[in-house]
């Protein structure tokens, strides 16, 4: 008999009574201190919707923190202003799933920190809230498939399995209580701000901040949804499985219960990865072979650049029209035009007039991108996002590079060491200081950042 939405509810609330897992702290550490710093380093450098935070809030000198001001807001506004910079630059984590992939953190992270400081929340009920949020979001992103973003479908995966997580994950930081669980799940899947991918799509080319503001108006509504339930607001008592239900109205096909059954326990966390470079994470293990290949050869040596990735990857990633960051982010050929004559993948080279420099702009019609259904097939086995980057002179290789992501091959120090260097890229050295002992001791470093 398929699990039923309350029982799988209850597996997650269970978790708040657990030990948090050894292992899982440091993940955890790295996805809050990565998601603030990127969003402090978007509003700081008012990038995309993070520009925008005036528009009808109200900020002041009372309520929760709004990363990159020396202001604050109301919880609500909070997470809506956290969610949508922390999404602006596309810097942020990924799922790496052979079932699904998205983001999560720029959703849950937003609402539980929220949530933490309208309630004063403790450290480690906080950590075990998102422990659970990002446990609860593998579950759905496993149970909807992908179906959800193909053939002619443009719903956000961050939409749709990130917003209910955080809101069954506010929930547990309110109480350990099943049915306000259950309630704040089922209001959340109920009401959703489903996001499109329209922006990102190619074919329109817009490449406008609705992408940021999706993100932000997703972990306010799941923070809302978690208030409403602890209020006495009742939800739906199958609202993921049952009849016009979530996995109904949004699987397409690909829904498949099965995969609620595996244990909130069994969640392994080191499924999220978080991005080296500031660009879409199906550009990363490219990035990084352009980059090399350009320092060891030279651009100026190399007549054509082949990059092979999969074939979805080569087609939603495809536009050769760089008009914002946005489109740079969003460009393969960009993204390895530019890491390969630059010798780098740095915020710089996304923003400003470096997206309209002539030596990159004219590196992209020297590169080439295909779509290899092997690599499709890797990705939907892992979720990995593999890329094979091929260098030449007329016909002669002179160099090859292929990688399954951006941290293929790096020991534990080296990724360690990376993650440092992204953070200290991204806000000012004491707060990078701060944010990365955070990461390396969440429970020892909650009060002193958020206290």
């Amino acid at each position: 008999m398929p699990i039923s939405d309350r029982d799988w509810i209850a597996g997650h609330v269970a978790l708040m009574q657990d030990d948090l897992p050894e292992p899982f702290l440091p993940v955890l550490g790295q996805l809050v201190a990565d998601t603030i710093a990127i969003a402090a380093y978007a509003r700081a450098h008012r990038i995309g919707g993070a520009g925008l935070d005036e528009a009808g809030l109200v900020l002041g000198t009372e309520g929760c923190a709004v990363w990159g001001s020396q202001q604050k807001a109301a919880g609500l506004d909070a997470a809506f202003l956290n969610g949508t910079a922390a999404e602006a630059l596309d810097y942020q984590e990924v799922l790496i799933n052979g079932r699904n992939n998205g983001h999560a953190a720029v959703v849950i992270v937003p609402a539980v920190l929220a949530l933490a400081q309208m309630r004063g929340s403790s450290p480690e009920a906080v950590l075990k809230a998102l422990w659970a949020g990002f446990a609860a979001n593998i579950g759905l992103g496993e149970a909807l498939g992908r179906a959800h973003r193909a053939n002619g479908l443009g719903f956000r995966t961050t939409s749709l399995t990130a917003a209910p997580a955080a809101a069954l994950a506010c929930a547990l930081l309110l109480a350990a209580d099943t049915e306000m669980a259950l309630a704040a799940t089922g209001i959340c899947a109920g009401t959703l701000p489903a996001g499109l991918l329209s922006a990102m799509s190619p074919k329109v080319g817009s490449y406008s901040p609705d992408k940021d503001f999706s993100v932000g108006f997703s972990a306010r509504h799941a923070l809302h949804c978690a208030l409403l339930a602890e209020a006495g607001a009742t939800g739906p008592e199958a609202p993921i499985t049952g009849d016009k239900g979530w996995l109904a109205s949004f699987g397409a096909g690909s829904a498949d219960t099965v995969y609620l059954e595996t244990p909130a326990s069994d969640r392994d966390l080191a499924a999220y990865s978080i991005k080296l470079f500031p660009a879409n994470f199906g550009c990363q293990a490219a990035i990084r072979g352009a980059m090399e290949l350009g320092r060891e050869i030279g651009a100026e040596r190399i007549e054509r650049l082949v990059v092979r990735v999969k074939t979805s990857s080569s087609q939603s990633l495809s536009t050769r029209r760089i008009d914002n960051h946005l489109a740079a982010r969003f460009s393969l050929p960009f993204a390895a035009a530019s890491a390969c004559v630059r010798g780098r993948s740095v915020l710089a080279d996304f923003e400003g007039d470096a997206v309209h420099d002539r030596a990159v702009l004219g590196f992209m019609d020297r590169l080439s991108v295909e779509g290899d259904d092997a690599l499709e097939a890797r990705h939907l086995e892992k979720g990995i996002f593999p890329a094979i980057v091929t260098a030449y002179a007329g016909d002669a290789a002179l160099g090859e590079r292929a990688y399954d992501g951006p941290f293929d091959g790096v020991d534990q120090a080296g990724a360690e060491a990376l993650f440092a260097g992204k953070l200290e890229s991204l806000v000012p050295p004491a707060l990078a200081r701060d944010l990365l002992a955070f990461a390396r001791d969440p429970l020892a470093g909650m009060s002193r950042l958020f206290g």
